[in-house]
């Protein structure tokens, strides 16, 4: 249908009731906006005088999305990140031959760069640009093309592929293991742990190895402790301690033999591996020959 602007209202009232019945708070809608709660109030309200509509139930120090609210939330919230998308990728015109992929450090580190390295032989006239964030679920759409996170539900995107789920076991390097060759499962584990420190939501930890095996929990003599996955490991092919290794993260490792698997025990996860293609990267070829490329090459 042809666009007719009498039906359009103010767009500075469709983002203040968007934050709103997002937040399911005028405060926090205003602070997101860094207006006042009065202000987020007024342009509501002008929203449902032009609507006809009431948009929120309002309660003493609470609202709530009526239905006729929601439904025109979830009509208006899409149109609004169309525009946002739209309104970046004018700001900044895409660069055919360059593609941005986001990754934890660990992914970066452990699995990706040798595969990039793989994929520029193949296509040397692309540009590559990494951008490394702790918890890639929580990066702006809009500054990647792709990105590969770890979740145990498959995430919202554009475009989702499942890369591969996970198996946890023990590793160590193969120096520290034939220093330990005498003892059990459960005397290795108590030597020298290599723990994580504020892993990212579902990255396993020792609890969480132990209790998925059903396990009680082994308190080590000696424990390392590191903030990013990458130094851990780097710390384990040192001979530092054991560490939990993901086996397709680490599938490079283990092939070559720095790192080694402790003993037989491995826990299956529910969680997997997923690359995740923007909006912005769907317009690129470029970056579907990058994603065709990578699944052909897991």
């Amino acid at each position: 249908m042809p666009l007719k602007t009498k039906n359009l209202p103010p767009l500075n009232a469709l983002v203040a009731f968007d934050a709103a019945a997002t937040n399911i708070s005028f405060t926090q809608a205003a602070a997101k906006l860094f207006v006042t709660q009065g202000a987020i109030s007024r342009q509501i309200r002008g929203l449902e005088e032009n609507l006809g509509i009431v948009l929120f139930d309002r309660q003493q120090r609470q609202v709530r999305l009526t239905s006729a609210g929601r439904e025109y939330h979830q009509h208006i919230a899409d149109a609004l990140n169309q525009i946002s998308v739209a309104t970046f990728a004018v700001k900044n015109p895409v660069q055919a031959k360059q593609i941005t992929i986001a990754a934890s450090h660990a992914v970066a580190s452990l699995w990706l760069m040798p595969r990039i390295t793989e994929y520029l032989r193949a296509y040397p006239d692309t540009d590559i640009r990494l951008l490394v964030a702790d918890n890639v679920l929580e990066v702006d759409a809009a500054d990647f093309d792709c990105s590969i996170g770890f979740s145990a539900f498959e995430p919202v995107a554009y475009q989702v592929d499942r890369l591969f789920s996970q198996r946890v076991f023990v590793v160590s390097s193969p120096d520290f293991l034939a220093l330990h060759k005498d003892l059990s499962p459960k005397e290795l584990l108590a030597t020298r742990q290599l723990v994580l420190d504020n892993p990212t939501i579902g990255w396993f930890n020792w609890p969480d190895w132990f209790k998925g095996m059903d396990m009680l929990p082994v308190v080590p003599q000696h424990k390392v402790t590191f903030s990013h996955y990458n130094m851990l490991i780097q710390a384990a092919q040192q001979g530092q301690g054991v560490a939990l290794a993901w086996d397709h993260l680490l599938s490079d490792y283990l092939a070559t033999g720095s790192l080694v698997k402790a003993f037989d025990q491995t826990l299956d996860t529910e969680a997997s591996f997923y690359l995740m293609t923007s909006l912005m990267g769907s317009r690129k070829p470029d970056l579907d020959e990058f994603r065709l490329w990578l699944m052909s090459n897991l």
